[in-house]
């Protein structure tokens, strides 16, 4: 039996409350985590998921579900994590502790890590011992389907956009998709910030789908320590807050969209006629609708990831739309 400790994601990223929903772990197809995955952990050793190097989140042991005890690239929703692919998967019993954030020595940095030490492995077993495993886990998310360009264009004429703007709005896409794959493939992702996605990826589509130079301002200024990356204007800009009508937050490739909403939530109190507030690293773009006089929603309206996109989102495709209705909230005609 195998000793490990496992990762939920890091600046941004966490998939603490999924791998507890569903009773499983996973990390990425590639590399070695994948191949740790795949070929080193196996039915009954024993795992620690753990958040930065303090947070332990549960432990648990691999399990056998269904005749299999772990998989591989056979679940499309863990192929589009936000943008990741998580495809690397096994079942998993978790106890949860009832002090989490209680220090814990042993603790060390990597996705998927063995581990050695007497103490930790100790403590592992103490809380299996401690604590019940958790009772029922949720379904799955259901199947969600992929989405072609000429289905997005027929959507959104429909939605108001005009039939020569959607002419460049393909060719715009294919260089988005180009790019974006370019630097997926060929560059460190820590390279690729939060500018040059904005500049290469975002502003173009903004462009494509029919907003004028004039109505987009960059890294407007909210106070003298908070910039908003992107706000669109329902008529060029002049300096008036209640014209705005959405925002987007950018997040480099390394980034995660996990956290970023609550930042630009905060951003959204200031223009109070804002309908739209959207995350995005250049290619993945959550969108969350709001609607005046409502509070900020905690959980995305809909979900793109334009290198594939899907009627549905794919982690939670019972409660969040899909491309269409994101690329919808993004016209400048829309109304919320």
């Amino acid at each position: 039996m195998n000793y490990w400790q496992i990762a939920t994601g890091s600046d941004g990223r966490d998939y603490s409350k999924e791998f507890l929903r569903f009773g499983m772990a996973f990390v990425g197809n590639g590399g070695k985590e994948g191949a740790r995955m795949k070929n080193e952990v196996q039915l009954g050793d024993i795992i620690l998921v753990r958040h930065g190097l303090s947070k332990v989140v549960a432990v648990g042991k691999v399990v056998k579900r269904e005749e299999k005890f772990k998989g591989n690239d056979d679940k499309d929703w863990l192929k589009d994590f936000d943008g990741w692919d998580l495809s690397a998967y096994c079942y998993v019993d978790w106890h949860i502790p009832q002090n989490p954030d209680d220090k814990v020595d042993g603790l060390s940095p990597g996705t998927i890590k063995k581990v050695d030490q007497k103490n930790l492995r100790d403590f592992m077993e103490d809380i299996i011992q401690k604590y019940p495993s958790v009772a029922k886990f949720e379904p799955e998310p259901a199947q969600t389907k992929e989405v072609n360009d000429e289905e997005i264009l027929d959507f959104l004429i429909c939605e108001g956009l005009r039939p020569g703007t959607a002419e460049e709005l393909t060719v715009t896409l294919n260089r988005i998709r180009l790019l974006a794959n370019y630097y997926r493939k060929h560059q460190e992702w820590e390279d690729v910030r939060e500018h040059e996605t904005r500049t290469f990826l975002i502003v173009p589509l903004l462009l494509a789908l029919g907003w004028a130079e004039q109505q987009i301002k960059v890294e407007l200024s909210i106070d003298k320590r908070r910039r908003v990356d992107l706000a669109c204007f329902s008529s060029p800009y002049c300096r008036k807050n209640e014209q705005c009508v959405l925002l987007i937050e950018s997040k480099g490739f390394s980034q995660g969209l996990t956290y970023a909403p609550d930042q630009a939530s905060e951003y959204a109190k200031n223009f109070p006629n804002c309908k739209v507030v959207l995350v995005s690293n250049g290619y993945c773009y959550k969108a969350f609708g709001l609607k005046k006089g409502e509070q900020f929603p905690s959980n995305p309206s809909a979900y793109l990831n334009l290198l594939c996109p899907r009627d549905r989102y794919p982690i939670d495709p019972d409660h969040v739309k899909g491309c269409c209705e994101t690329l919808k909230m993004l016209l400048p005609t829309y109304k919320g």
